[in-house]
């Protein structure tokens, strides 16, 4: 995908904005948020490399040829940061910041708007977003800042209700664009539809790729598996955490929250039929006959709740032991 269009199911949200950008009526602060997997990063790249161009072209993408796209292609538009943090999985901490408040503080070279991109927002520590918080209180009148998260949850209310938000929500499997560009992406590669796989990517594409390149789905059987023989004692809730923590925490609780929510659905409806692993229906339907209602919901909180946590310095397998007790001792 060209790093100067939206993907195809992005095409709605890049209109409104591409038309607000035109009117001149865009908004100081731009909250760009929703699932995993419904490529906001790569629509805020998109959209600041088309805030930024001298020509742009009819739907409103950067053209990639005029000084401005140039500039950016090689970092070094006078107009444009970047916030994000220095290593993977680190915080943003507040000399990000400053820096964002003093490049807000000038003047655009070009006579455009300038850009700040803050990536994941959610990894502000407490210092950073107060000192933003201040920053969005006091807007330049030239500069968009745009803001990148998958959990607006995790940040400040006031940051939150200072920014307008841009909704990514989970594409439908009958998207027939979406379709066409996941066939494109995976060349025959995979036997199940396209509409099967965002079914079981719970509407993200790009959560749909990895189910087939990276293997995804033999490890979604593993861990299964794995499940199955939890509940028929063959295996330890302490033995099947550690057994789960070498394929990764932050894999495998996205997995069994899904499994959780699909026994939610079959509870209340046997006969649902948009579930996130549709192979497993008849076991899935088997465990929730076992269960109660409010036991699942429970625990799906919790296993939500815990989800938020593996951005920080926790044991992770001491997580999955609790819950895995929680599930054989049928009590959160």
């Amino acid at each position: 995908m060209s790093n100067y269009h939206p993907y195809p199911w992005q095409r709605s949200l890049w209109q409104g904005l591409i038309e607000r950008l035109q009117a001149r009526r865009l908004p100081h602060a731009l909250l760009l948020t929703g699932p995993a997997g419904l490529g906001k990063r790569h629509f805020a790249d998109c959209f600041s490399r088309a805030m930024l161009c001298d020509s742009p072209l009819q739907d409103g993408s950067a053209c990639g040829a005029c000084r401005g796209c140039l500039l950016l292609e090689a970092g070094s538009h006078p107009d444009y940061l970047r916030v994000e943090p220095e290593e993977e999985g680190k915080g943003i901490g507040i000399d990000k910041v400053r820096e964002l408040a003093g490049f807000q503080s000038l003047k655009s070279q070009y006579g455009r708007q300038r850009v700040v991109q803050l990536q994941p927002a959610d990894r502000l520590n407490i210092n950073a977003a107060n000192a933003l918080l201040k920053t969005l209180e006091e807007p330049a009148g030239d500069t968009v800042l745009l803001l990148v998260t998958d959990r607006p949850s995790s940040l400040l209310p006031t940051i939150r209700s200072r920014c307008q938000q841009v909704i990514f929500r989970p594409v439908s499997d009958t998207d027939l664009e979406t379709h066409a560009w996941l066939e494109e992406q995976l060349r025959g590669s995979s036997t199940l539809s396209p509409a099967a796989l965002l079914q079981m990517a719970s509407g993200a594409p790009l959560r749909a790729l990895p189910l087939v390149a990276d293997g995804e789905l033999a490890l979604r059987d593993e861990l299964f598996e794995g499940f199955i023989a939890l509940e028929q004692g063959s295996v330890s809730p302490l033995q099947l955490a550690e057994r789960w923590l070498g394929q990764g925490a932050s894999r495998v609780l996205p997995w069994f929250y899904f499994c959780l929510a699909d026994m939610v659905q079959l509870k209340m409806v046997p006969t649902a039929s948009r579930l996130t692993n549709p192979t497993r229906r008849d076991d899935l339907h088997a465990l929730a006959e076992r269960v109660d209602l409010y036991f699942l919901q429970a625990l799906l909180a919790l296993v939500q709740e815990r989800m938020g946590l593996l951005q920080g310095q926790v044991n992770q397998q001491v997580i999955l032991e609790e819950i895995l007790l929680a599930w054989l001792q049928r009590r959160v």
